[in-house]
């Protein structure tokens, strides 16, 4: 009896971190656009459209310690490749991109 009540705790306990990895997975793939974002506009010195990633980042995502890593990996890293050649977007293009980014974010972390 006691075993059946632990393989049971350990059932809905398994199933609780599922979902919660889940919206993590999402979460990540969120902050990460919201990341290679801000690298490139850094990059690319489009200080208007970093100036709004990093608010949307600020005023949107949950405030952990996970998420600011996952958003300074992604900033780096989409840094440092801009700087391998690629060609920067105009400061239009990027607008664009911020907007639609911003659409998701709020769609995704709802208040």
């Amino acid at each position: 009896m006691k075993t059946a009540v632990h393989v049971i705790v350990l059932l809905a306990l398994s199933a609780v971190f599922s979902f919660s990895r889940a919206d993590s997975a999402a979460d990540d793939a969120a902050i990460n656009a919201l990341g290679n974002a801000n690298g490139v506009a850094l990059a690319c010195k489009l200080q208007e459209s970093a100036a709004r990633l990093k608010t949307l980042m600020i005023g949107h995502v949950p405030k952990t310690r996970a998420n600011g890593e996952v958003f300074e990996q992604a900033t780096n890293a989409a840094f440092l490749r801009q700087h391998q050649g690629l060609a920067c977007p105009s400061a239009t293009d990027m607008q664009a991109r911020v907007d639609t980014l911003e659409s998701r974010l709020v769609a995704h972390f709802k208040p």
